[in-house]
């Protein structure tokens, strides 16, 4: 074997390894554009969930006792009233135009209905409603601070009021009417603290 014979062989060994480091190096750069994709698409899928479907909110405030507490972490529907209609007794979360705060309520008169409160008891369109999410203890104490002149509710608007009576910025005292467009979506449970982990209904 002569020494062009040698070189020649080195050449190509040379030319082999180099081919199977490009190789290598094309490997690598595919794994990481795949994995690049994979994280802008799990951030894109995450933020249509959050801002159109589902989305976490914590209770700020005493304003939906005894059902929601302070710092109780909310899992809320905002998919829910674009397929369904809104119904009475369903916990709401509200966004008003020009004011920065979020509110969660509950939603007691609808469109057109005639609402009044005597005593800490609810009438809807001259009916008394049950109200078994309220404190009987503290209704019964302070019902005659519980009232509310008959109103009836526009159009296309809704009547919101917090589960403690006493003791929440709601539709009669300065949050007004709620329109549709209002209402982030439905309050579908609390998912933290564990201890309070439940549906909301």
């Amino acid at each position: 074997m002569n020494i062009q014979t040698i070189n020649r062989i080195m050449l190509k060994c040379g030319n082999n390894k180099f081919k199977g480091d490009t190789k290598l190096k094309i490997r690598k750069k595919d794994s990481a554009w795949q994995t690049f994709k994979l994280l802008i698409y799990s951030f894109t899928i995450a933020l249509i969930v959050k801002v159109f479907i589902f989305s976490p909110f914590i209770v700020q405030g005493a304003s939906m006792q005894p059902t929601l507490h302070n710092n109780d972490y909310l899992f809320v529907n905002k998919a829910s009233f674009h397929l369904s209609t809104i119904n009475r007794g369903e916990v709401v979360i509200i966004k008003k135009q020009n004011d920065p705060k979020y509110y969660v309520k509950r939603i007691i008169g609808l469109p057109n209905d005639t609402v009044h409160l005597t005593n800490g008891n609810l009438y809807i369109n001259g009916k008394q409603v049950s109200e078994n999410y309220l404190n009987d203890h503290l209704k019964n104490v302070y019902k005659k601070y519980l009232q509310f002149n008959q109103v009836k509710v526009p159009n296309q608007s809704y009547l919101v009021m917090g589960d403690n009576r006493l003791n929440s910025k709601d539709s009669r005292n300065g949050l007004g009417y709620i329109k549709q467009s209002e209402i982030v979506g439905k309050v579908e449970g609390v998912f933290f603290p564990f201890d309070r982990v439940r549906i909301i209904h």
